[in-house]
């Protein structure tokens, strides 16, 4: 049998998602949330995530910034989806000599979070850890059935579009790991990226509506590895611009400094938590007009969907198209 290192994250994932679901489940592994049906115009969502000490967060990470970052990368998952969060149950896995201190701040974040997007925190389950705290959330929303958004609807001539700026995570990552000195206020604004990522609810919410958008995740694993996602589920590939690749001055300065390059840290790079989605190319501009009139962060145009099965080309400055080799976050195969 295969580990766990030579098959991957998603390997397994394909593994375990052969067995046949009940009618009430639209869709069941393989997207930002599960979908189940309420009724005949209703759905409910459900997303799990699982942060672990040393793997996902520091020993020393912020405890609000760490109970704002559990809920709000879930929150991600019902913005993908066009959906608006309910309730959510908290587990935890606790060393016995854990400071709980250090946890009623984390909760205190939590709840922040929680309140400000409406969210109810209704119980979960508590249990010892041998040795790294384990926090793990489980949270359902609902919406229309009609505008639920999937990976799978893309079709070739889509345009290919993202919200924010790529990157700024793990930029914000590198700043606390390889202890980079920077200017204080793009410091600032990479570690308020890595540490409270801002899940995109109304903006996810506003483009369900319109029709327009034929596939949409959010940005965990970087757009490489996210894309691709979309690419296979909808049986398509895609060209990307790297010229239109929405970078941030904060990021732009980072790579300066480390000599890193800063269009294979925005589409490698995971974490960013921005919406990544497909959109009908006769109603694009009208899209973007209609976001740009509201109070949601900037989207871009950045490549589009073609004829193909799951390949990704990137287009550089001097016109030449070559293979996406980069690739994003995988649990087993990416080193920690």
């Amino acid at each position: 049998m295969p580990d766990f290192k030579s098959i991957g994250e998603f390997g397994f994932i394909d593994h375990i998602a052969t067995h046949p679901t009940p009618k009430h489940v639209l869709c069941g592994i393989g997207d930002d949330c599960a979908v189940m049906a309420q009724s005949n115009t209703q759905v409910r969502l459900v997303t799990t995530d699982m942060m672990v000490e040393g793997i996902h967060f520091f020993t020393h990470t912020p405890p609000e910034g760490l109970g704002h970052k559990l809920l709000a990368v879930n929150l991600s998952d019902i913005a993908a989806m066009g959906g608006t969060p309910t309730d959510a149950v908290i587990s935890l896995a606790v060393p016995i000599n854990h400071d709980v201190g250090y946890l009623e701040r984390l909760y205190n974040g939590l709840y922040a979070c929680a309140d400000r997007f409406g969210v109810a925190i209704v119980g979960g389950d508590t249990t010892r850890s041998n040795n790294q705290l384990v926090l793990n959330i489980t949270l359902t929303g609902h919406m229309d059935l009609a505008h639920v958004c999937y990976r799978s609807g893309a079709q070739p001539g889509d345009l290919i579009y993202v919200s924010g700026t790529l990157g700024d995570a793990t930029g914000g990552l590198s700043l606390i790991r390889d202890k980079v000195e920077m200017n204080q206020t793009h410091r600032t604004h990479l570690l308020r990226k890595f540490h409270r990522p801002e899940p995109r609810l109304e903006l996810g919410q506003t483009l369900s509506k319109t029709g327009a958008i034929t596939a949409m995740m959010d940005i965990s694993d970087g757009v490489a590895s996210d894309l691709r996602h979309i690419c296979q589920r909808s049986s398509v590939s895609a060209t990307l611009q790297a010229s239109t690749i929405p970078l941030s001055e904060a990021s732009l300065r980072f790579c300066e400094k480390t000599k890193k390059d800063a269009i294979q840290l925005a589409l490698s790079g995971g974490e960013d938590y921005e919406l990544l989605f497909t959109i009908k190319p006769d109603r694009a501009k009208e899209i973007e007009n209609l976001v740009q009139k509201s109070d949601h962060p900037q989207i871009t145009c950045i490549g589009q969907i073609t004829n193909g099965s799951g390949d990704i080309s990137i287009t550089y400055k001097e016109g030449s198209l070559s293979p996406l080799k980069f690739t994003g976050y995988d649990h087993f195969r990416t080193n920690a």
